[in-house]
């Protein structure tokens, strides 16, 4: 019985924090200092980048910051932002044209 009542409570406190995940698509500024500037409509936006995040590819894993580092200006792309830290990154995605999807 407490091992279900565990197992319940874990998997609530999962559901709920991925709930406030959101996805805003922009356009790729620049990368500086731990931080990423993107332009959402017609105004930029900055996230601080989580230093534990990685990407995954057929090649591997490497650091979420790596992949700021090397992307270009202009580069359209959708962040995945938890508490105003940008965990995750989706290249290519949407129109750019900044519209946030909760």
């Amino acid at each position: 019985m407490v091992r279900k009542l565990v197992a319940l409570s874990l998997l609530l406190v999962l559901a709920v924090g991925s709930a406030f995940a959101e996805e805003i698509m922009g356009v790729f500024k620049k990368y500086d200092d731990g931080k990423v500037t993107v332009t959402v409509g017609d105004k930029d936006k900055t996230y601080k980048v989580s230093t534990t995040a990685e990407i995954k590819t057929k090649k591997g894993a490497f650091p979420l910051t790596k992949a700021f580092e090397k992307m270009k200006e202009g580069s359209k792309v959708t962040l995945v932002v938890e508490n105003d830290e940008v965990t995750g990154l989706k290249r290519g995605k949407g129109k750019g044209k900044g519209k946030a999807k909760n």
